[in-house]
């Protein structure tokens, strides 16, 4: 009883930790964030020449893991500030801590449970972030060759690459409209062309879109034709969406039969628990049917990842 006195102890203080860490990120910055940018801007102003990389009109200042993870929620296009995902992401571990003891009752077995719920509930916000950013990516991948002929075509009828990159963005719908207006309010606030693309391909970070940047410097570095340069990018996306749906087609057994197997021995286990209780009581109330039971969870889930990764195709 004390060990679970200790580790319910020792959770309420990890809780408590995250949380203050989060409102110390959000409260140590000590303006807003027009200030902020504000002071970005006049500094752009002044060592625009020195600095490389993104230019400092387009970045915002902070500890590489804060910037790495507001760039993050913002690609995945969660409305939350960093103090609010840290106190998400100790809440989550804390009710998962406390799922965890009420399914197995206080025990030596129940604290290290528990702790091992609380890392799962602390990890899920990530992953949740990073399923949203692939979808985002999957719908601008979608929406990169209808914007591409749209301003291929804006170019061909004399306009300039800013005014046919504001055509697109009135005209396509998210989320690859909010990123074209994002470039176009950049170049409005100092950034060049050139560097306002750099950040756009930085924050969105799609490879169908490098594609195009890669192809848009490269122009106007050394000087071509840019619709058709374009269009030949547009192509080039096409075909490579026609092979992975192609790939999708063909693999599509082997991931469905990877989801059968995984799946399979949560239905036997329920099928057995329902017909006979008693006899499958022991895996749940027994140390070492405890500790099969998370053998066999850990091998099942690495079996659905091995088998995701062989069918995850890259193009």
């Amino acid at each position: 009883m004390d060990l679970v006195n200790i580790a319910a102890a020792g959770c309420a203080f990890l809780a408590v930790l995250l949380v203050t860490i989060g409102f110390y990120q959000a409260t140590a910055r000590g303006r807003s964030r027009a200030q902020e940018r504000m002071d970005q801007l006049q500094a752009y102003g002044q060592r625009a020449q020195t600095e490389g990389g993104v230019p400092l009109a387009l970045r915002r200042q902070g500890s590489v893991w804060a910037e790495r993870t507001l760039r993050d929620l913002d690609r995945a296009g969660v409305a939350l500030k960093l103090h609010e995902y840290l106190a998400l992401r100790g809440l989550m571990a804390v009710a998962f801590m406390i799922v965890g003891f009420a399914l197995v009752g206080t025990s030596a077995f129940a604290a290290l449970l528990a702790i091992v719920f609380g890392v799962v509930g602390f990890m899920l916000p990530p992953l949740y972030v990073r399923m949203r950013i692939q979808q985002q990516i999957n719908k601008l991948n979608d929406q990169l060759e209808e914007m591409l002929t749209m301003v291929s075509s804006s170019l061909k009828a004399g306009f300039g690459l800013l005014q046919a990159f504001d055509l697109a963005a009135e005209q396509i719908p998210p989320p690859i409209s909010v990123e074209l207006k994002r470039l176009i309010r950049d170049t409005h606030m100092g950034a060049t062309l050139e560097d306002a693309i750099i950040a756009m391909g930085e924050r969105v970070g799609s490879y169908d879109l490098d594609m195009v940047i890669t192809a848009v410097l490269i122009q106007r570095a050394v000087g071509s034709n840019l619709a058709e340069v374009l269009d030949n990018v547009a192509h080039t996306i096409r075909e490579r969406i026609r092979i992975k749906g192609e790939i999708n087609t063909l693999t599509a057994q082997k991931r469905l039969s990877g989801w059968i197997v995984g799946l399979m021995p949560l239905l036997v286990v329920g099928l057995f628990y329902l017909t006979d209780p008693e006899y499958m009581r022991l895996l749940f109330t027994t140390g070492v049917g405890r500790f099969l039971i998370i053998l066999a969870a850990g091998l099942n889930i690495t079996g659905l990842y091995i088998t995701r990764r062989i069918t995850a195709i890259e193009v």
